[in-house]
């Protein structure tokens, strides 16, 4: 589970527990041995078979709420807590009851947090350890867990969009400074599509879609009713939901997470990285469960007609990447992505590459709309293996398939076929988009942003993931916006992976198009980096050289669709390109859920910011320095709204660094002073430097000159 090839050399650092802290507390108890789980012997739930299927394609208002329910999830009839989604007439469940909406009907959803207002053990906690020492949502007055429902893919207005500060607790006691009501409105005005809702609350995410917080959203069309109703794809009982998720869980079958030294499993995750200090358990850099559920159950089958089905599946996981394959033993193929269908149906084996029958690699968020074709299987069993290491994703294979994680659901073929309902004609070919998609280029394309994915460390030690830009380096979640898309462009965004790791890139508001890979030259240099609370962490930023473009390529042809969530692998970028055709305030992030609720996340704001955006987007007022020429000595002028670390930089016009200060400051106006000498406090020769100014939430870059 653990990655050897992360920071080697760092010492595991103690918590001291404290009973002044309500969130320190001690899990001592021992995790279930996954061979005691029962194998592919319980029946998968099939989603509309419960009659969880909420038909909503006639537009609706309705109420949701989230509450506490439990579940048998490993099959040996008991139960574990969890929380779920509580539909009008329907028992809360996890997953939540799947929505079906049509496109043009509006859905309007008031989401309603009942969770329990506390637990025994602290005031209004979790069922899971929370880590208070991240940037996280924080209601002051125990009003209960906060959380926030967002539309995974849907093209929504900013106000319903589920921003991770929109949040709020019970009866909206409390809410984050982004909330704007509890209404939220779904226009539906998109395409025919495989969606997802789940909870997206700021620095706890991973926790309360663990706990059971989501769900899917199939998104339908005119176009898809008519394939349904020519009967091209398989549809009402041979369509259906797949979402896979890993869990640990104690000997007690309650869902299990390891935060603090001694937890079982717990160096598994963190050792070598760092941990918090200070009281409280610790975010994991990653997290890999070792028991597979699906649909809410661990390993179970499912009883099929020799005949096609449509499976809507969803990796909902928290670090895990799947790479999927029937060794060869059944046909199956493509015919969607994350935002609608392909222009043809996609034969999987043929897609890719290095695992015989082929193997589909999907990584957490994604969707992929796929066809089993089960035709003159009867009495046949087939079993989807996971070829996925069960460590970081770094576009490696593990072919030990004796290992749990190796085994997701079997598929029996065991129901006499229903002869009254004809078979779906779709099969490798058969053509499914109804608009085609604009042409993919035929080389490289130059982007208007240039983005980053860095590892850095927090002021503790622990694995820090980072979003960033190449002139700006590693940024924080509430550092300045450096996002900011006309409203109605069309823009092209370039992410570098400088990350040992692959990551999973998703885009709130839009669909992308997959534009190409390839390979780089370029460098992360360690720097500071200033944290939330004005602290710093030492060396724990980065900084970013770009020394050149190696190589181009094509997306894998079973990409070329819409999507809003995409692969980025180590060592290389990808281009995608977007329409910003919404105003206001959204956020791009890893959807590795340790990672957005840890600092991989950042906002971008489509259209002119507003003035209240700007100045929070700043945070200061006026930088300048002056006198600039200078001879002697040079103060830098600036304001700041809160009090914070300041850090001042100046490098010559090689980009070598020169000098550089830090100091804390109060809010207000102050002034730094420079005498012009550099770190070994000899006096800088003439020429043109360059400065930078930082703070928790603002970075001004300027020129001056020193001239004797």
């Amino acid at each position: 589970m653990k990655n050897p090839n992360r920071h080697p050399s760092a010492v595991l650092l103690l918590l001291i527990l404290s009973a002044l802290c309500p969130y320190a507390f001690s899990q001592s108890r021992a995790t279930l041995d996954p061979s005691l789980v029962p194998k592919f012997q319980n029946p998968m739930p099939v989603i509309k078979d419960a009659g969880l299927r909420v038909d909503l394609t006639a537009g609706a208002n309705i109420k949701v709420q989230m509450v506490e329910t439990e579940q048998d999830l490993i099959g040996l009839g008991t139960m574990t807590k969890v929380w779920g989604y509580k539909f009008p007439g329907l028992p809360p469940s996890y997953p939540g009851a799947t929505i079906v909406a049509q496109q043009g009907k509006t859905v309007r959803v008031r989401w309603e947090n009942n969770l329990p207002a506390a637990y025994d053990a602290f005031p209004a906690m979790h069922l899971l350890p929370i880590d208070t020492s991240i940037y996280m949502a924080r209601p002051g007055m125990n009003t209960g867990v906060p959380l926030v429902t967002h539309l995974h893919g849907g093209h929504t207005e900013s106000a319903s969009d589920g921003l991770p500060e929109a949040w709020f607790t019970r009866q909206f006691m409390e809410t984050g400074k982004d909330f704007v009501r509890p209404l939220y409105k779904y226009d539906n005005d998109q395409q025919a599509a495989t969606l997802w809702y789940h909870d997206h609350a700021l620095g706890i995410t991973r926790l309360n879609v663990y706990a059971g917080l989501a769900g899917f959203y199939l998104l339908r069309d005119n176009h898809e009713n008519k394939l349904i109703a020519d009967n091209v794809i398989p549809s009402g009982d041979y369509e259906v939901e797949v979402v896979i998720q890993d869990r640990m869980f104690d000997e007690a079958h309650q869902l299990y997470y390891p935060a603090l030294p001694g937890d079982p499993a717990y160096e598994d995750f963190i050792g070598g990285e760092g941990a918090n200090p200070a009281p409280g358990p610790s975010i994991l850099a990653e997290f890999f469960g070792d028991i597979i559920l699906v649909n809410g159950k661990a390993w179970p089958k499912l009883e099929v007609e020799p005949r096609k089905y449509r499976v809507r599946l969803l990796n909902g996981s928290d670090s895990r990447f799947y790479a999927l394959s029937f060794k060869d033993e059944l046909p199956w193929f493509q015919i969607g992505t994350d935002g609608g269908f392909l222009a043809s149906a996609i034969d999987i084996p043929n897609v890719i590459r290095k695992i015989p029958g082929g193997e589909l690699v999907i990584g957490p968020g994604e969707r992929m709309d796929l066809v089993l074709d089960f035709s003159g299987k009867g009495g046949k069993e087939f079993l989807m293996y996971n070829y996925a290491p069960d460590s970081p994703f770094g576009g490696d294979f593990d072919s030990d398939l004796k290992r749990p994680t190796a085994r997701i659901v079997k598929f029996v073929v065991s129901k006499p076929l229903n002869d009254k309902i004809a078979d779906a004609s779709v099969e490798v070919g058969t053509a499914l988009r109804s608009m085609p998609m604009p042409d993919l280029p035929a080389d490289y394309v130059t982007a208007q942003q240039h983005l980053v994915l860095f590892e850095g460390s927090d002021q503790y030690g622990r694995l820090m993931p980072m979003l960033g830009t190449v002139d700006g380096g590693s940024q924080t979640f509430d550092d300045m916006i450096t996002e900011n898309p006309a409203l109605n462009e069309t823009q092209v965004w370039e992410v570098f992976n400088a990350t040992a790791d692959a990551h999973p890139i998703h885009l709130h508001l839009v669909m992308f198009q997959v534009l190409g890979r390839g390979g780089f030259n370029g460098e992360a240099t360690p720097r500071d980096q200033v944290m939330h609370d004005g602290s710093v962490a030492e060396d724990g930023g980065r900084d970013f050289t770009l020394f050149g473009i190696t190589s181009w390529r094509r997306p894998e042809s079973n990409e070329v669709g819409w999507k809003d969530t995409h692969i980025v692998y180590p060592g290389e970028y990808s281009q995608v390109r977007a329409a910003f055709d919404r105003p206001g305030m959204y956020v791009w992030h890893c959807h590795i859920l340790s990672h957005e609720d840890h600092e991989m996340m950042r906002h971008f704001y489509v259209g002119p910011m507003p003035a209240t955006i700007m100045m929070q987007n700043t945070g200061v007022a006026d930088v300048q320095n002056a006198p600039n020429p200078f001879a002697t000595d040079t103060k830098f002028l600036f304001e700041i709204q809160s009090p914070q670390s300041v850090l001042l930089v100046v490098r010559d016009q090689f980009g070598t660094l020169r000098y550089q200060h830090r100091a804390n400051f109060a809010a207000g106006k102050h002034a730094l002073l420079w005498d012009g000498r550099g770190v070994y406090g000899d006096q800088l020769p003439n020429g043109i430097y360059t400065y930078q100014l930082v703070g928790k939430n603002f970075q001004a870059t300027e020129r001056l000159l020193i001239s004797r």
